[in-house]
């Protein structure tokens, strides 16, 4: 139950918005596609031991992998357009699920996603960054 309650909001909600906004998007001179992601999504990151790769909550995490491959087919598909689709780990906020020991206040964690929804045309498509920094699908 958890698992498909995970999926539902994380990844099926994603896929839904996106198909339904995608026609809008197309219109737009630099269309903008961005992923809330985590690091947690990161199969590399998961295989590699040690570190965050050893917190497992495994409905969430594998939600976020899938956002991760629904952002490189999405890329690839819309290769050919102007658009943009990356995805963002936000890190650890301090919400009601990050909980009150995060590090990060929510426009900290918003400022991955703001650089990506505002990127150039020259910017990149198909990755997965916190900050400046890509990281490892």
């Amino acid at each position: 139950r958890a698992l498909r309650q995970t999926f539902g909001v994380n990844f099926f909600g994603l896929v839904e918005l996106t198909r339904k906004l995608l026609p809008l998007i197309r219109k737009s001179d630099s269309g903008r596609i961005v992923n809330v992601s985590s690091i947690l999504g990161s199969l590399t990151i998961q295989s590699t031991g040690g570190g965050i790769s050893s917190f497992k909550p495994f409905a969430y995490n594998a939600s976020k992998t899938a956002v991760n491959a629904f952002t490189v087919h999405l890329a690839a598909a819309l290769s050919s357009t102007p658009i943009k689709v990356n995805s963002a780990h936000p890190g650890w906020v301090r919400t009601d699920m990050g909980g009150p020991q995060a590090p990060l206040l929510p426009e900290e964690g918003a400022r991955t996603a703001v650089r990506l929804a505002t990127l150039g045309p020259d910017g990149p498509t198909g990755k997965f960054f916190h900050g400046d920094e890509e990281l490892p699908w």
